[in-house]
């Protein structure tokens, strides 16, 4: 193993997102005035600038937004503002499982909003007056809401044979697009095989491990996958990172969800690849000046093994580092491309060369945006 992982880019989207932090002044100016309404109206232009215009009534006191396979509806009315979002009729699930599940998820991870049994449909709500509405609230809220939705709508429909509330709108790739997605997937999870039976005949059960969680991610930045498949990768990467179990374990695990992901094959595969309209992302707005403070470690971590000659331990530790950035958060343009470019000229290279270049990368970020 002489050379370096390839470097497959995203092949739709744009990584930066809708979220325009321009606009947070204004909102938590307005806030700070006692401006409750506008607040909130610029905490929606905060989110996406054609929101309003695009899911509000004339009067802009009720709008409804749709995110993937639910719609969110807001409503202001006597100084209050009530949030309601449909995940799920359940009239012909395995009722007791699911609500034993909804059950949990109002104890975690739902900690403002709420889910309600409403005759047969399963619902998520808020409630409160405006004064309490306080901007960072409602917007935590509305992702809370939008991220457990985006998690648990398709696992309640594949696991308890819930129906969806209304049909999402989304946009399909071609074929073409499908096909090249899934032979890239395909060639990550080959290649990280071939990468972690070598680091298990070294015994670098840690290497193993990095480079499963890595697979995830490159195959994540790749496709951008969408449905049940996200959340199933979600929660194995999750699990990888769980340090109370033991590392053997977490291999398997590892290995087992890529093998799987092979196994179900292209149609499986492909029928999770899509758009949809998205209100509050799943991932973080990061500054580029947020970037340089998060990278800090990693940093410094691979200029020693760099220094050392210890350049397969740098190459993991700055890549570890990049995916993970991507996996976690809308970076702005300027950062997206230093990283892309570093990860596409350390491709397939030496792990000399990789360490070097990848180094650079982390070292471009850290002195060419302001802390």
């Amino acid at each position: 193993m002489n050379q370096t992982p390839k470097f497959y880019r995203n092949l739709w989207g744009d990584l930066q997102g809708q979220l325009d932090v321009s606009k947070w002044t204004s909102v938590t100016s307005a806030w700070d005035q006692k401006l409750y309404k506008e607040s909130f109206h610029y905490l929606l232009d905060y989110i996406n600038m054609s929101l309003r215009q695009n899911h509000g009534n004339p009067t802009q006191t009720e709008f409804n937004v749709p995110h993937g396979s639910v719609v969110v509806t807001m409503s202001m009315k006597d100084e209050q503002l009530e949030i309601n979002c449909g995940l799920v009729d359940i009239a012909s699930a395995a009722r007791v499982p699911l609500l034993r599940k909804a059950t949990e998820l109002n104890f975690y991870p739902l900690s403002l909003a709420q889910m309600r049994l409403t005759g047969s449909q399963l619902t998520f709500h808020y409630k409160g007056t405006l004064d309490t509405c306080e901007p960072y609230k409602i917007y935590y809220v509305l992702k809370e809401i939008c991220q457990t939705a985006d998690r648990y709508d398709d696992e309640f429909k594949e696991k308890f044979k819930a129906k969806g509330l209304v049909e999402p709108q989304v946009k399909y790739f071609s074929t073409a697009q499908n096909e090249q997605a899934w032979n890239q997937t395909v060639e990550i999870i080959n290649e990280t095989f071939n990468f972690t039976n070598y680091f298990d005949q070294q015994r670098w059960f840690g290497s193993t491990l990095d480079f499963l969680v890595l697979a995830m991610k490159r195959i994540d930045l790749c496709t951008q996958m969408q449905g049940f498949l996200k959340t199933e990768l979600e929660l194995v990467i999750g699990n990888l990172g769980n340090s109370n179990v033991n590392i053997t374990d977490r291999v398997q695990t590892g290995k087992k969800f890529l093998q799987q992901l092979l196994q179900s094959g292209k149609d499986n595969f492909t029928k999770n690849l899509y758009e949809a309209e998205t209100f509050v992302p799943s991932k973080s707005r990061t500054s580029a000046a947020q970037v340089k403070s998060n990278i800090q470690t990693a940093l410094t971590n691979t200029q020693k093994y760099h220094n050392d000659k210890n350049y397969i331990a740098s190459v993991i530790e700055s890549l570890y580092c990049v995916y993970g950035l991507f996996y976690g958060n809308n970076m702005d343009h300027g950062v997206n491309a230093i990283l892309m470019d570093a990860l596409t000229r350390a491709s397939e290279k030496t792990w000399m060369e990789a360490s070097g270049i990848l180094l650079q990368g982390l070292q471009t970020i850290n002195t060419q945006f302001a802390s």
